[in-house]
């Protein structure tokens, strides 16, 4: 295995956005279950490193918004720990092409934010990743909370991934994603 690093500035605690409707922030108090909140940046890409605590298990979400072109989000996984968020940093920073960030379609510039009612309101992975005609999908489950489903689209050719928690289904379609790129002899 190659020797990653990280191509991009070291992660830094930040606060979080300010309510622009008020020009205050969004709640005087942090929220309970928010672990972590950082940045780093690169030449392309600002990085979100967002930890959040739920029923006593951490999920470590990494998400990138473009500094290029278009302004967009993408969420580029969620994980168990912050080792693991630096290891896709690194892969992402060496190359974006190489993790399948997710794009946010509905993220605006209130895509974090503390609700009314004092929760953190944040992109869960889900989303859309296409390069060409190759597409990956990933949706919640609305009958089944906390569930998502993934599937694969090659032009006309559509395969299921499966269903499983956030976690499980980032690993699912990195696994996926992962064993393509390995055949590709073009990258």
């Amino acid at each position: 295995m190659r020797n990653l690093k990280i191509k991009a500035t070291r992660w830094q605690e930040q606060s979080l956005p300010a309510d622009t409707k008020r020009e205050t922030f969004a709640a005087p108090s942090l929220p309970d279950n928010l672990v972590d909140h950082s940045i780093c940046r690169s030449d392309s890409f600002l990085y979100h490193r967002l930890g959040i605590e739920q029923d006593g298990e951490q999920y470590w979400y990494l998400y990138a918004l473009s500094l290029t072109g278009e302004p967009s989000l993408w969420v580029l996984g969620v994980f168990d720990t912050p080792g693991q968020v630096d290891f896709f940093l690194a892969l992402h920073s060496d190359n974006p092409l190489k993790v399948p960030g997710l794009r946010q379609l509905e993220a605006g510039a209130g895509w974090l934010r503390v609700n009314d009612a004092g929760q953190l309101a944040y992109p869960h992975y889900s989303g859309v990743y296409q390069v060409g005609l190759k597409t990956y999908r990933v949706a919640a489950v609305v009958s089944q909370p906390g569930i998502y489903t993934a599937s694969y689209g090659d032009r006309d050719h559509t395969e299921y991934l499966g269903e499983a928690s956030e976690k499980e289904i980032c690993m699912l379609l990195y696994s996926h994603f992962d064993s393509r790129l390995r055949g590709c002899k073009l990258c």
